[in-house]
């Protein structure tokens, strides 16, 4: 990036909303980068905001943005709050001429995606959603796999992110936008676009709400296929006692499974060029009265590490995209494309879209 850029572009940032993600990395991130100001905090209630003025030191302290707006104009909001208020919140920055970085999922439905987009178009603004799995070194190192193209052409991605929690919070309920699609799927289907680079073609899900004590889904099952053939298969189970596998990727010459406390995948493949040369056989007398062919498959093995891919800045990324003009690390069309798998797989479980 252009040097004299980054010393002179700093954006005054609001963060609406002091719950844990503005407080554990929001807030933090901002005042760890150059590029940022935390000139205002905003929050209903009183003893956050106290603690945000004795922890973070903010330029000021609202209990509501329409405060923080009749006194100062920042040029980026991160809405950080409930994803019941994201839609009025992203309208009511853009109408005031400032940027937004939005936590995900960007909304409620398709419908204010659909909204939300319009405005931004119709203003002028930047919007970006928050997307962090999209930069981790899982991610980056399952990326490196699948182009480094040992598994071969990949068609199918199995991903489990398993607990056993009785949550009780908000994201408990359907009324407030909670539920484990919206919270843990948002996440995972984007990343799934990012790797795979393709939309989405057709969608299966069940939808159930086992240990939590609200309404909303603790447990989805999804089956999603893009439109390149590519099969995600997805578990998110809070009820669960025993963990699943996190990563099973499968491609016509190999496999990648991934040890979570290791922090390393092990791929199992062959060379193409190495196997045997076989004829299909296509009468009904099988050669020997065997099953198969009895070849012996000439497997190679590879470790790759997630200590070799470092994390990538997501607020670098961000501060290049609201103040330095590079292309967002999440464009809007993506973040609309997972709104419209969310949507679909509410729909294909029988729950309200």
């Amino acid at each position: 990036m252009n040097n004299l850029i980054r010393e002179t572009t700093v954006l005054k940032t609001a963060v609406l909303g002091l719950g844990r993600i503005a407080w554990g990395f929001h807030i933090p991130r901002i005042l760890d980068h150059a590029g940022f100001e935390l000139a205002a905090v905003v929050d209903p209630l009183e003893e956050r905001l106290r603690d945000a003025e004795e922890r973070f030191h903010p330029g000021a302290c609202h209990t509501s943005s329409e405060a923080m707006y009749a006194k100062q104009k920042p040029d980026l909001v991160v809405v950080a709050s409930p994803t019941g208020f994201h839609k009025p919140q992203v309208l009511e920055a853009f109408d005031h001429g400032c940027d937004v970085f939005c936590d995900k999922p960007l909304a409620l439905s398709l419908r204010e995606t659909d909204d939300i987009i319009a405005a931004m178009q119709r203003t002028g603004r930047k919007l970006m959603v928050y997307q962090p799995h999209r930069v981790t070194a899982e991610t980056c190192a399952l990326k490196a796999i699948l182009d480094g193209g040992w598994l071969g052409k990949v068609y199918l991605v199995r991903h489990s992110v398993t607990n056993f929690s009785r949550r009780s919070d908000w994201q408990a309920f359907r009324k407030h936008g909670g539920g484990m699609l919206n919270n843990y799927g948002a996440h995972y289907i984007d990343q799934f676009l990012y790797l795979n680079q393709s939309g989405f073609s057709t969608f299966k899900c069940e939808l159930r709400a086992v240990a939590t004590l609200g309404d909303a889904e603790d447990v989805v099952k999804a089956v999603i296929t893009a439109e390149n053939g590519v099969i995600l298969d997805l578990d998110i189970n809070m009820a669960a006692a025993q963990p699943m596998p996190p990563w099973y990727i499968a491609g016509d010459r190999g496999a990648a499974v991934y040890d979570a406390a290791r922090q390393e995948w092990t791929l199992t493949y062959f060379e193409p060029e190495e196997l045997a040369r076989l004829k299909p056989q296509e009468g009904l007398a099988a050669a020997n009265r065997a099953y198969g062919s009895g070849e012996t498959i000439p497997w190679k093995t590879r470790v790759v590490r997630n200590q070799d891919f470092p994390d990538i800045d997501f607020y670098e990324k961000c501060w290049g995209y609201f103040a330095g003009g590079a292309p967002p690390l999440v464009p809007i069309s993506e973040t609309r494309e997972v709104m419209r798998a969310l949507a679909e797989c509410r729909r294909d479980a029988g729950w309200d879209v």
